[in-house]
């Protein structure tokens, strides 16, 4: 029985002619929000390198200008750099560069900012940005140790630029609009608080972001697992009431019947042992009915005590979910032989073709799903349709990586054609088949075809998922 795989991924339902798979993990973020995310950060480095080549063309222009007119080259500021302030604006301009490395290093990015204003005569500013950083993603004592060097750094070169000669140079006095005018002692300091505390106030308003995400994230995290916990509190609370009502009622149900099936057995041989001891002898009629009956009422007296066995077992996985040996599987691939063979010996019109390779080699879990799938696909055919003959097919392999298992049947009179809306709709034998191949990351399709032949067809992966990839039923 041949299998479509979709395009796209998709719900099962019960008239789906192709095979639907449902996505198996979230879909990955949108490129434009990264690409959004990306510009921003890249805008933001482009910004502060642009300070600070702002900060060190003023300075560097004031620098070789007073360096021209102590050397009596002239005034003229447009005239070309000297070869000390060309040099000069190649470190001011590499410098500037090292502003996207400001995460990663940022205390060493304060150093070299304030060593290059203090010895080179550049502005501040990359200094400054340095212990901005700093204070956003390092200890508080290193912020402790650097502050005041970046004062001081900040107050030289302020002191600087507001004495510099002639003051069209100063960038503080063209901002402020003071060229001619003399300044106060005051004004440097002024300006020197207002720098420090500008940088140092973004510095803080970041780090108080970062912290307050941070603390959203924790606290979204611990609400997750209060949540996660709540639920397993709940399932494990609804498990032992559910197992309580098993094992009180039909646990106890399934005793009796296994009771009376034993005593059914004993009067079916006693009644045999009375054919035997008639005088007038028995017919062939009744040999048959009496051998017939005890094997019937041997079967139901196995099949309790079977159907006893698993619940039992069935009731500590409930009980003990996370018991690797509790929750260990009991049937395998090896357990199908038997399987196949009750379903025939009670009756039911079955042909069978199971060619799997290396079957011991399959995940346990896997394995175990996969008996209790046939099982399910065979108590469905011989409730629906008990009478019709059952084909079942199981292929597979390591080298194929997928166990493929396939049942189909003919659909009886009462049951077709189907509903107005053309489905056949499922069970809960067919939905609950659906959830346990979707648990181990399979895909599963069913529906009948214009010839009246309902087909289920599975496909579960030879080896266990990813936890992360695995969808929970």
């Amino acid at each position: 029985m041949g299998r479509v795989r979709p395009k796209g991924g998709g719900r099962v339902s019960a008239g789906c002619p192709t095979l639907c798979r449902m996505p198996l993990s979230p879909p990955p973020a949108r490129p434009d929000l990264l690409r959004r995310l990306g510009l921003g950060r890249r805008g933001r480095t482009l910004g502060l390198a642009t300070l600070v080549v702002v900060d060190a063309a003023f300075t560097i222009s004031a620098f070789d200008l007073q360096r021209r007119i102590a050397l009596g080259l002239g005034s003229d500021p447009s005239a070309p750099l000297t070869g000390l302030g060309g040099t000069i604006s190649v470190l001011g301009m590499a410098l500037a560069v090292t502003v996207v490395w400001r995460d990663r290093w940022p205390v060493a990015l304060t150093l070299v900012g304030s060593a290059a204003s203090l010895l080179a005569h550049l502005g501040p500013t990359l200094a400054l940005i340095g212990l901005m950083t700093v204070i956003r993603l390092r200890p508080w004592a290193r912020t402790y140790q650097l502050a005041p060097l970046v004062v001081l750094v900040t107050a030289v070169a302020t002191w600087r630029d507001i004495d510099v000669e002639p003051r069209s140079m100063s960038f503080w006095a063209i901002f402020l609009g003071q060229e001619g005018a003399p300044h106060s002692w005051w004004v440097p300091v002024l300006l020197t608080v207002a720098a420090v505390g500008g940088f140092v106030g973004l510095g803080l308003w970041l780090r108080t972001r970062a912290d307050l995400h941070t603390a959203e994230d924790v606290a979204a995290s611990e609400r997750q697992m209060v949540t996660t916990l709540t639920d397993q509190v709940s399932r494990q609370t609804e498990r032992e009431r559910l197992a309580r009502e098993i094992h009180d009622g039909l646990g106890h149900n399934l005793s009796i019947l296994s009771v009376h099936a034993g005593a059914l057995e004993a009067m079916a041989e006693a009644a045999g042992d009375e054919l035997v001891e008639r005088p007038e002898g028995a017919d062939a009629v009744e040999w048959r009915t009496a051998a017939q009956l005890k094997e019937s009422a041997q079967v139901v007296r196995e099949t309790a005590a079977k159907s006893v066995s698993e619940l039992h077992s069935l009731l500590n996985i409930l009980r003990n979910p996370g018991d690797a040996d509790v929750a260990a599987p009991t049937k395998t691939l090896r357990d199908l032989r038997a399987l196949i063979d009750d379903s025939v010996t009670a009756g039911m019109p079955l042909v069978a073709t199971v060619y799997v390779e290396d079957g011991e080699a399959m995940d346990p879990p896997v394995a175990q799903a996969a008996y209790r799938i046939v099982q399910e696909l065979l108590t469905n055919a011989r409730k629906h349709a008990a009478t019709v003959p059952v084909r079942l097919t199981m292929t597979g392999g390591p080298a194929e990586g997928e166990l493929v298992i396939g049942t189909a049947n003919h659909l009886p009179p009462p049951r077709w054609p189907p509903t107005h809306d053309g489905e056949v709709r499922p069970g809960t034998g067919l939905v609950g088949i659906r959830e346990r191949v979707e648990h181990y990351g399979g895909d599963m399709q069913w529906g009948a075809d214009a010839e009246a032949v309902f087909r289920v067809s599975v496909r579960l992966p030879w080896t266990l998922v990813d936890g992360a990839d695995r969808r929970e039923a």
